[in-house]
């Protein structure tokens, strides 16, 4: 697993403009803790790779990806595949590993961005991640959302906001970005819990740090919708 020391040594920013509704997929290479339920691993994005594929053809790359194939390739203990996706900030920059080189998942180039830790291994492999819960995301990232944009928002009952960085077409492939604007009406909240959109006045930056105290923390939806604490 790429440390802190390489993430120093090796990474380059990678970037992209036009970003709202781009297609994009992810694949985490995880371990197991051996002193524990839980795990890490690093994650492979396309997020930044320039393509000329449809959303359609792409997505169905990523349906088709063997993750015993994978495994072999890349080694770790599981798979996990996360999207496909498309992704919601106006433009990105972030740092990737291994010198901005992408690494092939099958058929599709992804960018080594940093690392994830999950609190049980074995229910993250099986897609059982407990929605609405925190979960770190060690990476070096900034979201740009234009003023005018609309952003949809989770906030928790202790008022801490988290925008959804990207939507997710895995559960529900209808859960298409025009109908976001009514996506609380389709989730189960729990108690406490409000789902809003709205409209940008000024922009919005969202940036994350790879080993930043506190660290970056996500949370999904039970649709698998990305939403990143706002710090």
């Amino acid at each position: 697993m790429t440390t802190s020391a390489d993430k120093e040594q090796q990474a380059v920013i990678v970037s992209g403009d036009h970003g709202h509704g781009k297609h994009h997929a992810e694949v985490l290479i995880m371990s197991r803790d051996p002193e524990g339920p839980g795990g890490a691993g690093n994650y492979y994005n396309s997020l930044g790779v320039v393509d000329d594929v449809s959303d359609e053809d792409f997505d169905a790359r990523f349906l088709a990806l063997d993750p015993e194939m994978l495994r072999k390739e890349h080694g770790g203990d599981g798979i996990r595949f996360n999207g496909p996706r498309r992704f919601l900030a106006d433009r990105f920059e972030g740092e990737a590993f291994d010198g901005g080189k992408p690494s092939m998942m099958g058929p599709l180039p992804m960018y080594l961005y940093g690392t994830f830790v999950v609190p049980d291994f074995d229910a993250f492999i099986a897609g059982k991640q407990t929605p609405y819960r925190e979960t770190v995301s060690k990476r070096s990232t900034t979201w740009f959302f234009e003023a005018g944009s609309e952003v949809y928002e989770l906030v928790s009952p202790e008022g801490t906001v988290f925008v959804m960085q990207s939507a997710s077409l895995r559960v529900d492939p209808g859960n298409t970005v025009d109908r976001l604007p009514t996506l609380g009406e389709r989730l189960a909240l729990p108690e406490g819990w409000a789902y809003r959109a709205r409209t940008l006045e000024d922009e919005l930056v969202m940036r994350a740090t790879y080993d930043s105290d506190p660290p970056n923390t996500v949370v999904l939806d039970e649709l698998e919708n990305n939403y990143q604490r706002l710090r």
